[in-house]
């Protein structure tokens, strides 16, 4: 385990309330017009927690191995309010990547092909197969082109996302990481059918996950484990 920091932790820039609650709305897209005041509350309360957390550090989390990972937002989300996950994977030893996406406007052909090329493209520039990170509905954009791009893709980690609008076997690693408390994707939506699929029960909410310590412990563990197979084979 590294700890990238003498004294396990690091200092963040300080965040106001307001910019918080814009990441939060970000997150919750048209999902903030149907009154879920509670889960707006409770991502606040995750993301507080987060940042005081050893593991938004890297404590307790394998180094990575530089190689590339893409994160997809959920519907109606857009990049900006996983700017907190993509620095942290670049603190614990990955290459972010961002979608590109202005706007998740739904699960559309044209969006699969845009996300697909970035990732293929970023797989390819880096020499390395690309990890993709999928919240709600952008696990299902990971499901998808995992699928068709097996010898690209190394894994996926999918956050409360409603698996079943994609069909058929992925046969990379894949994390599907849900939580019983999700007011949007509800329990047990967001689980992996697959035999080979390790689905993980992380605490918080819907919108939280993006912010919650546990899902980066998870997604530390996946990550980590992948690049450690990867440099055995």
């Amino acid at each position: 385990m590294t700890d990238p920091t003498a004294s396990g932790r690091i200092e963040t820039a300080a965040i106001s309330p307001v910019q918080i609650l814009k990441l939060i709305f970000d997150a919750l897209g048209a999902t903030a017009v149907i009154g879920l005041t509670a889960e707006a509350l409770q991502s606040m309360a995750e993301y507080g927690q987060l940042i005081a957390d050893p593991i938004f550090g890297g404590v307790g989390v394998t180094r990575g191995d530089g190689h590339p990972v893409m994160v997809i937002p959920g519907f109606l989300g857009n990049d900006g309010y996983l700017d907190t996950l993509r620095g942290w994977l670049a603190r614990i030893g990955y290459t972010p990547l961002a979608s590109g996406l202005s706007r998740n406007t739904g699960f559309k052909q044209e969006l699969i092909e845009r996300l697909e090329q970035r990732a293929v493209a970023a797989a390819h520039k880096s020499g390395d197969s690309i990890s993709i990170i999928g919240h709600s509905l952008g696990g299902v954009y990971a499901r998808a082109i995992a699928r068709r791009n097996p010898a690209a893709v190394r894994q996926i980690v999918t956050m409360g996302s409603p698996l079943g609008l994609d069909a058929g076997p992925v046969s990379v690693p894949f994390t599907a990481i849900y939580t019983r408390a999700d007011r949007i994707v509800r329990y047990p939506r967001a689980l992996a059918p697959e035999p080979a699929a390790r689905n993980v029960e992380a605490g918080g909410c819907h919108v939280g996950m993006a912010f919650n310590a546990d899902v980066y412990r998870v997604i530390g563990t996946a990550l980590g484990s992948g690049a450690a197979a990867n440099r055995t084979s």
